[in-house]
């Protein structure tokens, strides 16, 4: 049997170094400054990155961690909406979700 490959393993190079940016840079304005998801959080990250794709995939893994154990990861859901207001893509977004909440925690 071939297990199905996550979204994340088809990123370039540039796609990763984006959705490491990305990922970390919204950590810090949502859960570490307490700012909100709002239209100017949107136009910093995209400043970021304007790839559907690298926002797929950080939409999924927050997706995923808050399917896994929404008391535990719940409070990164504006994350998950700050990713999807960035322009997602969101078949990738569903299959990095299912395959991260596949793995074992």
């Amino acid at each position: 049997m071939v297990k199905e490959r996550p979204p994340v393993d088809g990123l370039d190079g540039r796609q990763r170094m984006e959705l490491a940016a990305v990922s970390g840079h919204a950590e810090r304005m949502l859960l570490a400054l307490g700012r909100p998801a709002d239209d100017q959080a949107v136009a910093e990250l995209r400043t970021l990155s304007t790839d559907p794709v690298v926002y797929g995939v950080a939409l999924g893994n927050e997706l995923g961690a808050i399917d896994h154990d929404p008391d535990l990861w719940g409070h990164r859901r504006p994350m998950a909406d700050l990713y999807r207001a960035c322009g997602a893509d969101l078949d990738v977004a569903e299959r990095q979700r299912a395959w991260r909440a596949a793995q074992r925690w």
